[in-house]
């Protein structure tokens, strides 16, 4: 299973996968994204986003179908949340 960069906004308790509008997130298959990692990836952003590196099986990842764009990112980027 392959482990997905994910984040949760102000610590609201909608954690998400980071990736970009077109779908493209930050995947790693054999370990988990280091703390270095993440905060390259994520930016000045990174202590708000609250990131974990996460086992997240193909099934799993089929609901994260609900994409909310982040204004920090220029609504280019932003969380795949699992839709309702």
């Amino acid at each position: 299973m392959p482990y997905f960069l994910t984040v949760d906004w102000c610590k609201k308790g909608s954690r998400g996968i980071f990736c970009n509008l077109e779908g493209h997130c930050f995947r790693k298959d054999d370990e988990p994204h280091t703390e270095l990692e993440m905060q390259e990836i994520l930016g000045s952003f990174w202590i708000i986003l609250s990131s974990e590196s996460r086992l997240i099986s193909e099934q799993e990842l089929s609901e994260y179908n609900q994409w909310v764009p982040l204004e920090e990112y220029s609504n280019q980027f932003g969380i795949a949340q699992r839709g309702m």
